[in-house]
């Protein structure tokens, strides 16, 4: 068999004997069984299983177990080591002097979805619970190392379930130095946990180990086995301990299933985000002290910020959910993102959603929301080249979701980095070639940089896919217009108007697109209703290029006002692509 690992077979250690029994492995190692058991469960000793039935059979390759002797060595004989990017790194772990050297930053880790080998749950109860922990897992590992590890978002990861490819190249699609796959396994009230680190670079076998535990109410066990994986993993990184976030919290399995069920909506659609809404809804009705289900509920609702529904309404979610959510568990991440997130978006509260988008990435950094509630925030109060900064590290964290791409290249718009927002929606439709949204978004920067014939192209690929959104007509409108296209934006600016009358209407996309057609005033009457609306996107004013036309107004700057945008310079120049 080939030893070339892949997310769905590990492989073997290519021509290296293998050594059948705990016995034959204590041999090859001369210790004593005891001790070679000790190893594997305390140190990561590279043992396999085979799993037949309720049995199974240990093995091990010797190579495997060669390197392994290396590198317990190398780390004995140095006081701590810290963790390099893999392509700068011959081996991990190495010598300190070396590591020191190669260091450039925390590494970036991918936790591919865990594996549902089978046993006492139905399949699909047991593909819900594997995903569980996978995110459970993310969380953890993120709040136990901050200092050493980045790890990819779940969204981002769960493309990869049941992929064939190979671990190098899933580690180059998303940028990962390591990779932790693994799979887990129910027998009577026991689960088994087999998980193992790989360098993504050369598929290197850096660690493996197993964890078996009792099993009690159903999110305890996913907290303790993630706990576990993440002691392990900070140990290996020599992160020392860390504080835990909270105690492990029991969960009934029916609201632990709502709740995985309630995550796995994370299309960028209004129809995912209704869906998300339910399922999180009735999570929290049958477990109601569990916080993570007020914070995905809170980040739900902020996915409507850009969308046509009410903003005073959405905004007031986002704030309920997010205050339950900290009180159940002042040190989750993503409820100080999401309070954040109202801070700016509807108390427009600077200095509040500030000091919360510092809390959130100070207890998890790779929580990707923070960076990007963070870039607005840097955005609004004209600090640019840290919002390019916040929006880099988006991209790294979750580089194949295409819902936080498509805030990241809004985001880059506004910043005036449109080779930033071009090059990652011509990503996304890699991933996603018929999202309309993207389509849009390309087609608008495409427009901005004077790519007329192309964006006109992809703009109406866009319309050709339908509106998903209830902004489709006012991009449109504007993309026209750039376009030189007039007659045809006139049209569809009074398709607006006329719209208007008989259904509700969000005025900050009507006073984007008279703008676009130099219709000053009508801009300014369309902002002052937006602002009796207290509209979300009012904060990004002073920033977004579309109003530099009413920029001057007086009107315009007594808006400015008393939105409470602070007054200073835009530092246009940090923008510009180097």
């Amino acid at each position: 068999m080939s030893g070339r690992a892949t997310h769905q077979d590990a492989g073997t250690a290519g021509a290296s004997p293998r050594l059948d029994s705990w016995k034959e492995i204590a041999a090859y190692l001369k210790r004593g069984v005891r001790t070679v058991r000790r190893w594997e469960r305390q140190e990561g000793l590279p043992v396999r299983r085979h799993i037949h039935g309720k049995q199974a059979t240990v093995y091990a390759f010797s190579q495997e177990i060669d390197e392994w002797l290396k590198g317990r060595s190398a780390q004995e004989g140095a006081a701590w080591v810290h963790p390099v990017h893999a392509p700068q790194a011959s081996s991990w772990p190495g010598s300190e002097t070396d590591l020191k050297e190669k260091r450039t930053g925390p590494a970036v880790i991918a936790i591919l979805p865990l594996r549902f080998l089978g046993g006492d749950l139905a399949y699909e109860r047991g593909e819900r619970f594997a995903d569980g922990l996978t995110d459970e897992l993310i969380m953890e590992i993120g709040h136990t190392c901050p200092k050493y590890l980045r790890v990819i978002a779940l969204t981002s990861v769960m493309q990869y379930k049941q992929s064939p490819k190979s671990i190098a190249q899933i580690g180059q699609e998303l940028g990962a130095d390591y990779i932790l796959e693994g799979a887990i396994r129910r027998d009577g009230q026991r689960v088994r946990l087999t998980a193992r680190l790989i360098a993504a670079r050369d598929e290197t076998h850096i660690w493996a180990n197993s964890y078996e535990i009792q099993l009690p109410p159903i999110l305890s066990l996913q907290q303790s086995l993630a706990r576990q994986v993440a002691d392990s993993l900070s140990l290996r990184f020599h992160a020392g301990p860390r504080k835990r976030r909270h105690p492990a919290t029991a969960l009934k399995f029916a609201a632990h299933s709502t709740y995985i069920e309630g995550r796995s909506h994370f299309l960028p659609t209004p129809g995912d985000s209704t869906k998300s809404i339910e399922q999180l809804n009735l999570a929290i009705v049958e477990d109601p002290k569990f916080a993570p289900s007020y914070a995905q509920l809170a980040l739900a609702y902020l996915r409507r910020v850009f969308w046509d529904y009410p903003p005073i309404v959405t905004c007031r979610r986002i704030e309920e959910n997010a205050s339950q959510a900290l009180k159940l568990d002042p040190k989750l991440a993503l409820a100080h993102s999401m309070l954040a997130a109202f801070h700016l978006f509807s108390a427009w509260a600077w200095p509040k959603a500030e000091r919360e988008t510092r809390k959130a990435i100070k207890l998890n950094p790779s929580d990707a929301w923070a960076h990007l509630v963070r870039a607005a925030y840097h955005l609004v109060v004209g600090e640019l080249r840290d919002a390019i900064e916040e929006l880099k590290s988006v991209r790294q964290l979750d580089p194949q979701s295409a819902e936080t791409g498509l805030w990241f290249a809004i985001f880059a718009y506004f910043a005036r980095r449109y080779d930033l927002g071009i090059e990652h929606c011509q990503d996304l439709l890699q991933i996603a070639p018929s999202s309309a949204p993207v389509h849009l978004r390309l087609a608008f920067g495409l427009a901005m940089t004077g790519e007329h014939a192309l964006a006109l192209s992809h703009c109406e690929k866009a319309r050709e896919l339908g509106d998903v959104y209830g902004q489709q007509v006012p991009i449109a409108c504007a993309i026209y217009a750039l376009a030189g296209e007039r007659e045809l934006a006139e049209r569809l600016l009074q398709e607006l108007v006329v719209a208007e009358d008989h259904q509700y209407t969000r005025y900050f996309f009507l006073a984007a697109a008279s703008v676009s057609l130099g219709k000053d005033q009508e801009t300014l009457d369309w902002l002052e209703k937006a602002f009796k609306q207290r509209d979300p996107l009012l904060i990004f004013l002073r920033t977004d290029p579309m109003f530099e036309p009413v920029a001057g107004l007086s009107g315009f700057r007594n808006l400015l006002r008393r939105i409470g945008l602070p007054e200073i310079p835009r530092r246009l120049a940090a923008t510009q692509p180097g």
